[in-house]
């Protein structure tokens, strides 16, 4: 079979079209973007400054009060680049071996995906590990039970961080703590979790509690109150604990929790690689996420 010189370059744009199908395919599943805030980048570092609460307003009596926030926890978020490659030897072109050539975009497509899941998952796994990298802006764990109040009240401490196992009795404890939430000025933030975080061990567990009409287990015709709640629960594989959970209220999520794409997935050809009779084809992506403030969430580590 004789081929073009540019076997290479003539291969790319099919190889392209399969990698970019399947890393839609495969986005369009991800639960990342159900919890993150997704923006572009165009800096090395992200910074974000979090801020204090207002006071009350006045009743207006000819002259307006004006207030001002306090600075809160400043959160540094730097990219990373990511870039991994594959090889299609000439002799599959000529052999016409194009179902092993097509596979491998595909799963070049499906490893940069599963970074980019396991990776955001990673917020959650390590919510618990009190040491670095893994801490806030306030030297906290994403999920502690002292989170200090500001930066200039440290002596006032919240906990958003549990050890109970999951149940309807526990999520209902658990709502009704994130709703008891303050901020610097011990003013309710207002806070009303709306997804309900599961690892797939959980997944019957979770769907049992919060899905069913009537009290789970029981022989009574007691509504179930966690029903009413409205929770979307979220299965995440990418979760490696069995048994740990989390309550998170997805519109906080969104002003706290982000995922900035400095380059979007990228495929491209080594214009040089064929020499060697083999063509070399790669992935590239840079990203940064992490979370700036932790009232969204309230986790429970199970043991």
């Amino acid at each position: 079979m004789a081929i073009s010189e540019r076997w290479a370059e003539l291969l790319e744009p099919g190889l392209r079209s399969i990698f970019f199908k399947q890393t839609d395919a495969l986005a369009s599943s991800a639960k990342a973007p159900l919890l993150f805030n997704v923006q572009g980048s165009s800096k090395a570092t992200e910074h974000l400054l979090g801020a204090g609460g207002f006071g009350d307003w006045n009743e207006y009596k000819g002259a307006i009060e004006y207030d001002d926030f306090d600075q809160g926890y400043k959160t540094s978020i730097t990219h990373s680049q990511f870039a991994r490659g594959f090889e299609v030897e000439r002799f599959l072109v000529e052999t016409d071996q194009y179902n092993i050539i097509n596979a491998r975009p595909a799963g070049l497509a499906l490893a940069g995906i599963r970074k980019r899941e396991k990776d955001a998952a990673s917020v959650f796994n390590n919510a618990f590990t009190a040491s670095a990298p893994y801490l806030g802006a306030d030297a906290q764990s994403l999920c502690d039970g002292a989170h200090p109040a500001s930066p200039a009240n440290t002596a006032t401490t919240q906990s958003n961080s549990g050890t109970t196992a999951l149940s309807k009795e526990a999520i209902a404890a658990t709502r009704l703590l994130m709703r008891e939430f303050k901020d610097d000025r011990g003013e309710l933030i207002q806070v009303m979790p709306d997804v309900l975080l599961v690892p797939p061990e959980l997944e019957e567990t979770a769907y049992v509690e919060v899905g069913t009409t009537k009290k789970p287990g029981s022989a009574d015709n007691d509504l179930n109150f966690v029903n009413s709640m409205g929770l979307r629960i979220v299965v995440w594989d990418y979760l490696t604990d069995a048994n740990n959970w989390f309550l998170i209220d997805s519109q906080l999520a969104k002003q706290h929790l982000w995922w900035f794409n400095l380059t979007s997935m990228e495929f491209a050809l080594n214009p040089a690689s064929d020499y060697q009779l083999k063509a070399q084809y790669r992935g590239y992506m840079a990203y940064a996420y992490g979370w700036s403030d932790w009232v969204w969430v309230y986790g429970h580590s199970v043991t």
